[in-house]
């Protein structure tokens, strides 16, 4: 996604440069460059008005995690990077004098833009952001390059400094409850943080957290207790191989469906939790019921850095900070698992969450996380949701692995450990024999994809294959 708009942005900046450099020399007047500023302006404040359904027209398309971000960021961008990339070789032909200053002015002017930008992307990413939603910005924004094309338009008039704040009123008046305007009754919270756009939405009687355009975790607010998305019972396997866990670390929260049901069942247990967004924490306690209290802590960090830093031994690690489309690659390599080893009481166990294929051209990543923790742990357990039951192995699906450095247990044990587990006073987790018997004892050939490590992680390229 990055390099998407990356590219796109330079490329319009570049193809803007030289359009601008031509208008400058046939056409160098400050009425002209006003003229480019405006419509700079206005095709910014377009950009809210048209993204939704045309992200959406995209998304329908299902062009793939590479071709959409592309597609997306060109329809969006490239037009307004190009006008904008106008407006610097214009301002170096109207400021410069002569020919024997035109490299201090050009030179100051590229200096000056450089700055804004600097000053633009702390701004936008330590403030703005957090404070207003990314519509809102983009409208002000907008709004700004209009006011200063009508301030330029003015320049030399008396009535140009009133007018222009005049209009910055009007502008800022329009566009700030066009940008803010109430959801759908059944959106019951949008936000947009530095790491995602977070959506809480009421559908019947399920409630769900969305991530992007990603489905993280649903409620049903009629019967708390069920299980909506049944990945999130599997999560609760580790205990199996550690049913005397006392210390529990899962990394990434979401809706916090697992969590507040290991909070809930096992009396005994400590929960910490690391999840990267602080408002996901926020929104998991407001509007999924996640406790907060000395047996469910919620700490708002980068999973690996907590890890390498924390002095807690666990013995019991989970992962589910995945998606379907975008894996932390940091979060799926051998170092980051040696981490999460040394983090591990004697004969821990860790649990991870992964969207792929058993067998076939989509397995691939799945076989190399399979591969990376077979690197690191001495017995590995894989169980795929409902594989039994629904499609086969080629099909994609949650992937429950499991790692430990205990000797492997045969399926007998583990369906008598789920058995045990499943009559434990206060256990109501109704899926423990399902899903144990799930377990996937066929051969997983790994010698066609690449062990994962800090120095060769193309997670990307493996989804991409899917």
């Amino acid at each position: 996604m990055w390099g998407s708009l990356i590219g796109v942005f330079l490329g319009a900046l570049a193809v803007g440069y030289f359009l601008g450099g031509i208008a400058a020399d046939r056409w160098p007047s400050r009425a002209v460059f006003s003229g480019v500023v405006f419509v700079a302006g206005a095709l910014v404040m377009f950009i809210p008005a048209v993204a939704p359904r045309l992200l959406d027209a995209i998304g329908l398309a299902d062009l793939g995690p590479r071709v959409s971000p592309l597609m997306a960021a060109l329809a969006l961008f490239f037009l307004p990077g190009v006008v904008m990339g106008m407006v610097s070789p214009f301002a170096v032909r109207l400021r410069a004098q002569t020919v024997a200053t035109i490299g201090n002015v050009a030179g100051m002017l590229y200096a000056l833009s450089t700055v804004g930008s600097i000053t633009g992307t702390l701004l936008a990413s330590f403030v703005l952001i957090a404070v207003m939603g990314l519509s809102q910005i983009v409208y002000v924004l907008g709004g700004t390059l209009l006011v200063l094309a009508m301030v330029g338009w003015l320049h030399g008039r008396r009535i140009g400094t009133a007018v222009g704040g005049a209009v910055a009123s009007v502008l800022l008046a329009v566009s700030l409850p066009l940008a803010s305007s109430p959801p759908p009754e059944m959106i019951r919270f949008v936000k947009d943080t530095v790491y995602h756009r977070i959506t809480v939405s009421d559908e019947f009687q399920i409630r769900y957290l969305k991530l992007d355009n990603y489905w993280q975790s649903g409620l049903d607010l009629t019967e708390p207790r069920r299980t909506v998305f049944g990945y999130s019972d599997y999560l609760h396997l580790p205990l199996l191989f550690r049913p005397d866990a006392r210390r529990v670390l899962i990394v990434g929260l979401g809706g916090g469906t697992v969590p507040a049901r290991y909070h809930q069942d096992y009396g005994n247990l400590r929960v910490d939790v690391v999840e990267l967004d602080p408002v996901v924490i926020r929104v998991s306690r407001r509007y999924f019921g996640v406790p907060s209290d000395d047996r469910l802590r919620s700490v708002a960090q980068d999973g690996r850095l907590y890890i390498a830093r924390t002095s807690e031994r666990y013995d019991i690690v989970l992962l589910d900070a995945y998606l379907i489309d975008t894996i932390p690659f940091h979060l799926a390599t051998r170092e980051f698992y040696q981490v999460v080893k040394a983090a591990l009481t004697p004969g821990g166990v860790v649990g991870s969450n992964i969207i792929g294929a058993l067998s076939g051209p989509r397995s691939a990543l799945f076989r190399a996380m399979y591969k990376t923790f077979r690197e690191v742990f001495a017995t590995v357990y894989v169980f795929p949701v409902d594989w039994r039951r629904y499609g086969g192995p080629e099909s994609l699906r949650n992937i429950i692995v499991i790692g430990t450095d205990r000797p492997a247990l045969s399926m007998q044990d583990i369906l008598a450990a789920a058995e045990r587990a499943a009559q434990t006073p206060g256990v109501t987790l109704p899926r423990f024999l399902d899903a144990a018997g799930d377990l996937y004892s066929e051969p997983i050939p790994t010698s066609d994809v690449p062990l994962l490590t800090d120095d060769y992680a193309p997670v990307e390229l493996l989804i991409q294959r899917r």
